[in-house]
């Protein structure tokens, strides 16, 4: 029997839709997957995204955190008050970096200072805020090391602050808060990215910035360390407006001690270009 050609073609057709539909189907669920990975780990980690720490000076941390890093940025020690003179020096909008922190109680608090050529000493004040109520002093520490850490079992609002670091604003104080609360809000964090901590939850979480224009070379050195970068957040700094990159970060302390961290991070600080 002949088959006609209009045949041959409605065949053709028929056989064309059936891949196509079956190369949807299989692309589907993939989607999906990818899809609801990346809401996962935006619910989980809504406290620690980067562009929420640059605009609200907060982060809220997730249950399963024990250690954090607070960074004590580039010309940190600037004033922040408006129509002083040093008041443009700044890089960051923050003294701090978060400069207000939630933390569930017993997280192990340290600062690393980011602030080039320049010591800083950390003083930590009861729920009243009276800053004669000292019940942490973390002594002098310089540039590029960490502080001694802190541990709060208590819960509240607990104060920080440092003053005397500006010649010009004798007055400017900076300052920032730690509130510890028996359960954080934030969910679980994790990683996102496909490595051998995929499987890990993050509890030790911190901050950096660098140059965004070298932010793949600092990006590459920290994954190389076995830490996550978490999230960016790009911003024109305040002092030239040449732009800067906020990173949150995170990793295990099962895979990295807190020492191992803090050796990373000390060893990508004394590249940046501030120093």
């Amino acid at each position: 029997m002949k088959i006609s050609s209009a045949h041959i073609e409605k065949s053709n057709h028929i056989l064309f839709r059936i891949l196509v539909l079956a190369a949807v189907m299989t692309t589907i669920p993939i989607l999906i997957s990818v899809i609801a990975d990346a809401i996962k780990v935006e619910a989980q980690s809504p406290g620690i995204d980067a562009s929420n720490v640059y605009e609200t000076k907060s982060m809220d941390l997730g249950n399963n955190v024990q250690n954090v890093v607070i960074l004590i940025p580039n010309e940190g020690h600037e004033s922040q008050n408006i129509g002083d003179q040093s008041a443009d020096q700044r890089h960051i909008n923050q003294p701090y970096v978060p400069q207000s922190v939630t933390v569930p109680k017993g997280t192990n608090i340290v600062w690393f200072n980011g602030d080039a050529d320049h010591d800083h000493k950390i003083t930590l004040t009861g729920q009243d805020n009276n800053l004669n109520n000292m019940i942490f002093d973390s002594d002098v520490f310089a540039f590029n090391t960490v502080s001694q850490p802190v541990v709060l079992n208590d819960t509240g609002s607990f104060g920080y602050y440092e003053a005397d670091v500006n010649n010009e604003d004798t007055d400017y104080i900076m300052n920032g808060t730690i509130n510890v609360v028996d359960q954080s809000t934030s969910s679980t964090i994790t990683t996102g990215n496909k490595t051998d901590q995929s499987s890990a939850n993050i509890d030790t979480v911190g901050t950096l910035m660098v140059p965004t224009e070298d932010l793949s070379t600092y990006t590459s050195d920290i994954e190389t360390g076995g830490i996550s970068v978490l999230s960016t957040h790009n911003f024109n700094d305040i002092r030239s407006g040449d732009p800067q990159t906020l990173i949150t970060w995170g990793t295990s302390s099962g895979t990295n001690s807190l020492e191992s961290i803090v050796s990373q991070l000390e060893g990508i600080t004394s590249t940046l270009p501030y120093s």
